[in-house]
């Protein structure tokens, strides 16, 4: 069946109902009011915060408290939300895509696809009580093998993966961290920095094994996983695991449509696709050579999508983001130059200042460039200062002035 859009209003289609493409919604209908707007999901559910499932670990999902907008909003928005129609094929030369066995015609689509977890081919990864952890699905099923379990392994200390290992060590159940790096947070913590988090995750009851690859799982008689093994020969029992290891852009449907890719789909400034009136925004999109993969960002880039595909001309501006982590009964906070895992050929002139409390998990470093304010790392109480000195980065602020905010 062919759907056929009024034939006066521009026509804008949808296809990802998460962060970047209810952005681009709500942005297209600010653009223009008399759009035919409609957005595409596939997992039956309104748009939600994804960042917030830890928090359901070990009790009831509530799914008001998670929707982003509700019902009323996309019916007073005039937006419709097929969000149980995968699209299953596009069609950018013709301007078409296919969905639920329908066909929509378009003046403008935005890519905004998301993300999958990624899962390892780890042998044994097919058992019971194995999970990843990235929708409402999820949390249920592992909040299921959570009622039986008595020993739990988080593998990835990622954002997702520390406040998983968190969250589950608050049921009581006795919790290991396996991270693959030699240390947490290696892309934003130094050496000290990382260990002094590492301590204080291990503070609270929790076991940490860093610079550990595994390679697969074994099980009982029943097909549920009982034990993780380590390709140093090493292995920990288990009865419910939780794989956070990254995410893998869901960039299949638009292989073979014309639009410039590679494992990311390649956009400029404004979002555009190098097919015209295709735009991309969120995890799938690659901005000028730079991927991001972060919620913030995936809202930026979606309402310049959304805006643009409804006329407009926005233009998404690479902002430094800071990286915020709050778990662990503590905050871990990043922006800038921070000095970690540089690899700058220039002849620049970099300065250090670092400030460490151990017994109280604290930590502060600063970097300055040629005499300027470049970044900061913070984990503790250092962190509380992060929205000051924000606005400082790329300023001749010196260390006095920066320590009376940290530290008062």
């Amino acid at each position: 069946m062919s759907i056929n859009l009024s034939d006066n209003s521009r026509k804008i289609l949808i296809v990802g109902s998460g962060a970047a493409g209810f952005s681009a919604a709500k942005a297209a209908r600010m653009q223009d009011p008399e759009a035919e707007i409609i957005m595409f999901g596939r997992d039956g559910r309104l748009p939600y915060y994804r960042l917030r499932l830890c928090e359901y670990i070990g009790r009831d999902v509530n799914n008001e408290e998670l929707r982003i907008s509700s019902d009323e909003w996309f019916k007073k928005n005039r937006i419709k939300a097929e969000t149980a129609s995968e699209v299953t094929k596009i069609d950018a030369e013709n301007r078409k895509i296919y969905a639920g066995g329908r066909e929509y015609s378009y003046d403008s689509l935005v890519l905004a696809t998301g993300s999958t977890p990624a899962m390892p081919p780890f042998a044994g990864k097919e058992l019971e009580g194995i999970h990843t952890l990235w929708t409402i699905e999820d949390v249920i099923g592992i909040n299921r093998s959570l009622e039986k379990a008595k020993k739990a392994v988080v593998i990835g200390g990622g954002l997702l993966g520390l406040e998983a290992a968190y969250k589950i060590s608050k049921t009581g159940i006795q919790v290991s961290l396996i991270e693959g790096m030699p240390r947490l947070l290696p892309k934003q913590l130094d050496d000290e920095g990382s260990e002094i988090f590492k301590s204080k995750v291990e503070s609270l009851g929790i076991s940490v094994f860093c610079g550990k690859s595994v390679t697969g799982f074994e099980g009982d008689a029943s097909g549920h996983v009982r034990c993780i093994n380590m390709a140093d020969g090493a292995s920990l029992e288990a009865d419910t695991v939780i794989v956070s290891v990254g995410v893998r852009p869901n960039v299949e449907l638009f292989r073979d449509t014309g639009i410039s890719m590679n494992r990311f789909v390649s956009v400029n400034e404004k979002m555009e696709t190098s097919v015209k009136g295709v735009y991309a925004a969120g995890d799938v999109a690659c901005v000028n050579g730079r991927w991001f993969g972060q919620w913030s960002v995936a809202t930026s880039q979606g309402q310049v999508a959304g805006t643009n595909a409804a006329g407009g001309n926005a233009v998404y501006k690479d902002i430094d983001v800071p990286y915020i982590l709050n778990t662990m009964e503590t905050r871990v906070v990043c922006s800038g130059d921070a000095g970690v895992n540089r690899q700058d050929e220039t002849k620049a002139e970099y300065k250090t200042e670092r400030k460490a409390d151990r017994e109280r998990f604290s930590y502060s470093r600063l970097v300055f460039r040629n005499g300027v304010f470049s970044g900061y790392m913070l984990v503790g109480e250092p962190a509380k200062a992060f929205n000051r000195l924000q606005p400082l980065i790329n300023t001749a602020s010196g260390v006095d002035k920066i320590y009376s905010i940290i530290y008062g």
